[in-house]
């Protein structure tokens, strides 16, 4: 019986390694991004490192299940160096990309504050064109997955040829296939629980905020893969449904509204936090400031998604970003969308695209057509790699003045959206402008001044075109820029999608802050509304100059579901409330009000359930997009005044 457990006995020194490697660099993560978590109590500490290992045990059972079939099948050949040599390889080439997939995520998490998942796969492109300066400016974590490696290849423990040679009694091994098989699939489910492990069971044992801690990212990744897109959800019947969140949305002109040209400026990882004028922290960015004392500015406004590619499919189409990949990588891209720039067509406007980047990257080309913008600018168009930054595409100071040169040749009334990109990682400057702006503490603020400047130029520039009084002005950010040290209320759940949205008329006629809760997924049919759309579309957000709908914000990271409404953030994984808190107040989000709140609790969970499952049928049947009609008799007033 001895000889044949020298298999299992290898096969379980083999993983252990691996497992010892993923904990070793779940501590690597703590330490990289210690400043995004709350601080663990020792109880909250045991808890995550007992269920990271769960989580890393599962893992390398699920990565190495054909390892594993072949290490226990007692098969004859499977004492020889050949074979032996066969499962070296095998073992070697799935746990190195086991660790590669943790090293991306060591800095990714940096930037998205979740773990990786299939979307992982939508980036391959622009990440294997930008590696060698991701690899030297990220040295510690190159540095850490290649020490990981080095340890996986030398702790392979290896077993004499005459000890493997040995023949078991065909019985004995048939016990250690089953017994020891068995137990590993046990393992590799997570326990003896209904259903085998996934993310949402991270929030189990600790508090929600942990919960990345617990999970690793070649789990998420593994378990993305395993999964559908898009995972539909039945809280309620279609009428209940059609109650609690009706997609179909009608706007109707009238006389206030003027057909005014429109410029969307959507700002590469614009924070709120950098906005010193409605941020509430040290500013850095004196132009937008001296914009937004004349604009008007929604300052308790949310992101939808943590990602450009997801960010531009509620910016442009309005669509949630409650799939693991952007809405135009998945197998319901080809689907109709209610795209900004076809309603705007519809009223007889011009339509075009800017964006400096590389032509076709993340799609951006093909989807702004898809949502009606029938011209695209980018890298190419602009034509002279003189002022390419290196990296992403043009600086943003001379694509910018591009784009002003555009829209003086657009005739009126015009539509054009421009996306920047100089204030991403890793936030190129030209070298006449280098050492000009504050260095701030993040990497980022350098460049946020390069970029407000470029802003300045801009605004400069149009302020004597004809069109500039006729014209109306939106900017935000895609995203937030998550990574290095936040003031803390910019770390917790809320604040970390917390973006301005302005809107500035040439005339001076938008002015004021204004509290109301605002989202990304408004800001289309507040635009619409202004430049006098009348019909309907379908939408989940709502026109914040009118009081026709309860406002709110939704998010999905991480495995968890989030919405927001009044002062309350409600965390949510798909079957139950996982947290409530106090978003404005609880800036560490320490205390948990689902016990002394259950109405609100109920609330919330009902009408974020809503949502999601107005998401997924809309996906499935192809109802993002309304079929043009006419506005229809009962549709609601306006109301103008802000609060």
């Amino acid at each position: 019986m001895r000889t044949s457990l020298v298999h299992v006995r290898l096969l379980l020194q083999r993983l252990g390694l691996v497992l010892l490697l993923l904990l070793a660099l779940r501590v690597v993560f703590y330490i990289a991004h210690a400043h995004a978590f709350p601080a663990p109590s020792f109880a909250q500490a045991l808890a995550i490192l007992v269920q990271g290992v769960r989580f890393d045990a599962s893992t390398v059972v699920m990565a190495n299940a054909p390892f594993i079939l072949l290490h226990l099948l007692p098969l004859p050949m499977r004492g020889r160096a050949g074979y032996q040599r066969m499962l070296l390889v095998l073992f070697l080439v799935t746990n190195t990309l086991v660790l590669l997939i943790c090293g991306i995520d060591l800095v990714f998490y940096g930037f998205s504050n979740k773990r990786v998942t299939r979307d992982l796969l939508g980036q391959l492109e622009a990440g294997v064109r930008t590696a060698p300066s991701f690899l030297l400016h990220y040295w510690w974590a190159t540095l850490t997955f290649l020490a990981a490696v080095v340890m996986l290849w030398r702790g392979y423990r290896r077993a004499r040829a005459e000890e493997l040679a040995v023949a078991a009694p065909a019985r004995a091994q048939a016990v250690a296939l089953v017994v020891a098989g068995g137990l590993l699939f046990l393992v590799g489910r997570g326990g003896w629980q209904y259903q085998g492990l996934s993310p949402a069971h991270a929030a189990d044992h600790v508090e929600v905020a942990f919960a990345p801690l617990v999970t690793n990212s070649a789990f998420t990744f593994l378990h993305s893969l395993a999964g559908p897109e898009l995972r539909e959800r039945t809280y309620f019947d279609a009428a209940e449904l059609d109650r609690r969140l009706p997609l179909r949305y009608v706007l109707r002109a009238d006389s206030t509204d003027a057909r005014t040209n429109v410029v969307f400026i959507i700002v590469e990882s614009l924070g709120r936090e950098y906005l010193g004028s409605i941020g509430g922290e040290k500013g850095y960015l004196p132009f937008l400031d001296s914009l937004a004392d004349r604009s008007l500015v929604f300052t308790n406004a949310f992101a939808n998604a943590e990602r450009s590619n997801k960010s531009m499919c509620a910016l442009l189409a309005g669509i949630p970003s409650f799939t693991d990949d952007a809405f135009m990588n998945t197998a319901y891209a080809d689907g109709r969308v209610d795209g900004l720039g076809q309603r705007m067509k519809e009223m007889g406007y011009g339509t075009s695209f800017y964006h400096g980047g590389l032509n076709g990257e993340y799609r951006f080309d093909s989807f702004s057509r898809a949502c009606g913008f029938d011209r695209y600018y980018g890298k190419d168009e602009y034509g002279d790699d003189s002022a390419y930054d290196g990296h992403w595409g043009i600086y943003d100071e001379e694509f910018l003045q591009f784009f002003a040169d555009g829209l003086d040749h657009e005739p009126e009334p015009f539509c054009s959206v421009v996306f920047t990109l100089s204030s991403h990682d890793p936030f190129p400057i030209p070298e006449r402008w280098q050492g000009r702006f504050p260095q701030g503490t993040q990497e980022i603020h350098a460049s946020l001044g390069y970029v407000d400047m470029a802003l300045r130029r801009f605004f400069q520039r149009v302020e004597r075109a004809p069109w500039y009084p006729r014209t109306l002005f939106v900017i935000t950010g895609d995203h937030t820029f998550a990574y290095n040290v936040h003031p803390p209320w910019y770390h917790n759940p809320a604040g970390r999608f917390a973006v301005p949205i302005i809107f500035h008329r040439g005339d001076g006629s938008l002015r004021g802050h204004d509290g109301t809760l605002a989202q990304h997924l408004d800001i289309g049919p507040s635009i619409l509304d202004l430049t006098g759309y009348d019909g309907a579309i379908n939408t989940f957000g709502r026109s914040l100059f009118r009081h026709d709908r309860a406002p709110y914000a939704v998010e999905y990271l991480d495995g968890q579901y989030q919405i927001i409404a009044d002062d309350r953030l409600l965390s949510f994984d798909g079957e139950r409330a996982t947290g409530l808190h106090a978003y404005r107040t609880d800036t560490l989000f320490a205390r948990d009000l689902r016990a002394s709140e259950p109405a609100r609790t109920e609330e919330l969970r009902q009408r974020l359930e809503a949502v999601i499952q107005r998401h997924a049928t809309a996906l499935r049947d192809n109802t993002l997009c309304a079929d043009p009609q006419g506005p229809q008799a009962g549709s609601p007033s306006r109301g103008r005044g802000f609060r």
